[in-house]
């Protein structure tokens, strides 16, 4: 089994959520020795043809030690309405994973309510566990300033911790642009109603009236020009109130820094009308075929053809891969199908049969893609920060097979005059 798991927690909640890997009661933790005051903020640059990403993390690495384990905060980054933290845990043993069960991880700072939160872990080797959390506060704000605090348990370990330290993220809270949108979402019922983008990456909020869950659609998504490049802003939860639907789109990639100094910024709605009923309908004991059209280039498996419910094909073309960058190469017969093709692509680290522990792939936070110029239709999918030695996976969205369900919206403009008065 891949040793990663994912935790989606939506809702309001108030500033005392936490995750539990199992739901158990939380004993009151015990305090760590003194508060640290976290001052070395940070600054690192990744440069390539695809994006500029600089990491403005203040670097914390507060650490407790309890019975083998030793857990570090490493590092945060905090936001107006995102924080991302990252924790590890080392232990003086191989982790058993029998022994994970009624793990409790909850990080605390500010008493904001929170929108959503999620977690992943990753089992660097199989003494080191990353943990990485981000929360959203959506409608209030994070402080500038102030306490996090970090409370882990481990009941099997016998690890009962906790540990403070005074922050202050006032260099990311500075890097924000905001626009206010209220544009119809073509070819749905929707309503654009602001374009957020910070260090940790760009929202965009919608409200429709509501529906019954199952009568939802799903998939729905908006790609977001940057110059020559593209982003695609995936669905990322949502609330309902008085009879209203708000909702968000996000992407990680699509940071403060790429958009800052372009002037051609837009929005493309690409919206989908099946319904998570239908969904659900479809995939019920449906046993996926083995795909036999699968190819290996450069140690990247993919499927060379894409098969539409229209009867149109779509083609992986080429495969690149210099350095840390996968560059992939598709094309649908349709500005559709191949804007489809691109924008639901995903890339993995391969899963080897006998593999103990894996290391992930963060598409969201690595893809974009700009048209090919040589290729007429042509879309070049670019992914940064790849690991050189790892084999991988690309795969496609099954849904995007049902073109016909899918609807291309008009291009929304962002004058270069709105972009010049949205710097704070």
């Amino acid at each position: 089994m891949i040793n990663k798991k994912i935790s989606k927690l939506l809702g309001p909640v108030l500033g005392i959520m936490g995750f539990m890997l199992t739901m158990g009661a939380l004993e009151m933790p015990a305090l760590a020795d003194d508060n640290v005051q976290a001052i070395s903020s940070y600054t690192s640059s990744t440069t390539s043809a695809a994006a500029t990403y600089k990491d403005y993390s203040v670097d914390i690495n507060k650490s407790v030690t309890q019975n083998g384990l030793k857990v570090t905060l490493e590092k945060a980054t905090v936001t107006k309405h995102k924080l991302n933290a990252v924790i590890k845990v080392e232990s003086t043993q191989p982790f058993d994973k029998t022994k994970n069960d009624n793990s409790i991880i909850q990080l605390l700072y500010g008493e904001t309510q929170r929108g959503s939160e999620s977690m992943s872990t990753d089992f660097i080797d199989d003494q080191t566990l990353l943990i990485t959390i981000d929360q959203d506060t959506h409608d209030e704000e994070f402080p500038k300033s102030g306490n996090i605090r970090l409370d882990v348990v481990f009941p099997n370990y016998k690890v009962n911790i906790g540990m403070d330290a005074n922050v202050d993220f006032s260099g990311s809270f500075n890097n924000i642009i905001e626009k206010d949108l209220s544009t119809k979402i073509s070819g749905s019922d929707g309503t654009l109603n602001k374009l957020e983008s910070d260090v940790l990456g760009t929202t965009v909020t919608y409200s429709e009236p509501q529906k019954d869950h199952d009568d939802r659609y799903m998939d729905s998504s908006m790609i977001l020009k940057v110059g020559d490049k593209m982003y695609k802003l995936r669905s990322s939860g949502s609330s309902s109130e008085d009879k209203v639907i708000k909702g968000r789109y996000e992407s990680k990639t699509a940071t403060y820094d790429i958009l800052k100094d372009q002037k051609d910024i837009s929005l493309i709605p690409l919206t989908c009308n099946i319904t998570w009923d239908e969904f659900r309908k479809t995939h019920e004991n449906v046993n996926k075929k083995e795909d036999t059209n699968k190819e290996t280039t450069n140690n990247v498996t993919y499927s060379k053809s894409f098969d539409f419910s229209d009867g149109s094909k779509g083609e992986i073309y080429n495969i690149e891969r210099n350095d840390n960058t996968v560059k992939v190469y598709c094309k649908g017969s349709s500005e559709k199908a191949s804007l489809l093709m691109a924008s639901s692509m995903s890339m993995y680290y391969n899963f080897t049969e006998g593999q103990v522990y894996y290391s992930n792939y963060d598409s969201d936070k690595h893809m974009s893609f700009y048209k090919d110029p040589n290729v007429a239709l042509g879309y070049i999918v670019e992914f940064n920060d790849v690991e050189k030695d790892k084999s991988l996976d690309i795969i496609s969205r099954d849904n995007i097979e049902q073109i016909d369900r899918y609807n291309l919206g008009s291009e929304i403009q962002i004058s270069k005059k709105t972009i010049d008065c949205i710097f704070l």
